[in-house]
């Protein structure tokens, strides 16, 4: 599942490209989607001149001059690709086409547990994410906030890291690679933790996700950046899916466990 250092990529790249410009028309497949536009939706997009391109959580929010929005989660294998008008070739799981003078985004999703959907003004906007958390690349981080909810909570790190109306963005991957970074145990109840080693924990995670960024994500499944390119964070992993990890020139092995439903990758005898 792309996770929030793989959509930053897309929307710097997609801002670099659509801002300022206008929807000539958009069409959509009669696939279901998660959520999807209607056709009261495709009139209000079509014609508009995109105002901003932004980014909260796994969501990618586009604004649109007649103050309606374009929301889009990329879901488990949903990705943008960019394609000039000559070059583009419809391809399978192509769900929604938008189409500029020159070129075209397209939102393929071969899971079609994507989202592609309308929002008619910014409260809407506002409401929609009113429940989620912390943007730790965006937002300011208020660490006695999270150190009272957490203390608060009998459950384990790695669930509260997932949990987006406390951090939002971090998925497994990142959740799996922030806790080695601090060495934190991914099994440990959060209501142990002292303030000093959530404050860590949180500095790990900024960590991980920026160097993420910097490597254009990660693409271990399906994420592409709407170009095409590849991301190449997967080969700085230090614990996911990985057997072994060395540490100041010695070798510890690593443990997969599940929790939740989802594989844990952790060294036991450096994280406690």
């Amino acid at each position: 599942m792309p996770e929030l250092p793989e959509v930053e990529t897309t929307i710097r790249y997609l801002k670099s490209k659509v801002k300022g410009k206008k929807i000539i028309s958009i069409n959509r497949s009669q696939k279901k989607l998660r959520k999807n536009l209607n056709f009261q939706d495709l009139e209000q997009i079509s014609q508009k001149k995109i105002i901003s391109v932004e980014r909260f959580a796994k969501y990618i929010i586009i604004g649109l001059e007649n103050d309606n929005y374009i929301i889009i989660h990329l879901g488990m294998s949903g990705r943008l690709k960019f394609y000039s008008n000559e070059n583009y070739k419809k391809e399978k799981h192509d769900h929604v086409v938008l189409q500029f003078n020159e070129f075209k985004i397209i939102f393929n999703d071969p899971r079609r547990f994507g989202m592609f959907f309308r929002l008619k003004d910014s409260k809407e906007v506002k409401f929609f994410f009113n429940n989620y958390g912390t943007d730790l690349l965006i937002n300011k981080v208020n660490l006695n906030k999270i150190y009272n909810i957490l203390i608060k909570k009998k459950i384990s790190l790695k669930q509260a890291l997932l949990d987006q109306s406390l951090i939002v963005g971090i998925g497994n991957i990142y959740a799996n690679e922030a806790l080695f970074h601090s060495r934190l145990n991914p099994q440990r109840l959060t209501h142990t933790l002292k303030k000093a080693e959530i404050s860590k924990l949180l500095s790990s995670c900024k960590f991980v996700l920026k160097l993420s960024l910097k490597n254009g994500g990660s693409s271990i499944n399906d994420y592409k950046s709407p170009d095409g390119t590849l991301g190449s964070f997967q080969s700085l992993f230090k614990v996911y899916q990985k057997k072994h990890v060395i540490y100041k020139k010695k070798t510890y092995k690593v443990k997969k466990i599940i929790q939740n439903g989802r594989s844990t990758f952790f060294s036991p005898a450096l994280q406690k």
